[in-house]
């Protein structure tokens, strides 16, 4: 089963403060919600799903919301479209985001 972690749940926070209203967010890190977890070589992709969440496309990038681990700097961007928050961490300058980030004590800051 796929698990939002803690850092996960606050850059989401961050990314949809102004869009989702507060029981939204609280319901949205539902374990129910989690329906995919896509790595890549620079990052990886968890999306969610509700029916509570916009059909219409948007684009959450502020505030820039921003993770470190060590000297890895990374960002975060969320996208809401046909009820499903996709939010992906991306590295900068073309690092590589290891295999275990997720599970790295990620500091989240803007």
């Amino acid at each position: 089963m796929i698990v939002l972690k803690s850092f996960e749940v606050k850059a989401i926070n961050l990314l949809t403060a102004n869009v989702f209203p507060a029981w939204q967010a609280d319901k949205m890190h539902s374990s129910d919600n989690l329906i995919r977890l896509d790595f890549t070589e620079r990052g990886y992709f968890i999306t969610l799903s509700s029916s509570s969440f916009p059909i219409e496309r948007l684009l959450l990038n502020s505030p820039p919301v921003n993770g470190k681990v060590d000297e890895l700097l990374t960002g975060f961007v969320a996208f809401v479209e046909n009820n499903e928050l996709t939010l992906e961490c991306f590295a900068y300058d073309g690092d590589i985001v290891p295999d275990n980030f997720r599970d790295l004590n990620v500091i989240i800051f803007i």
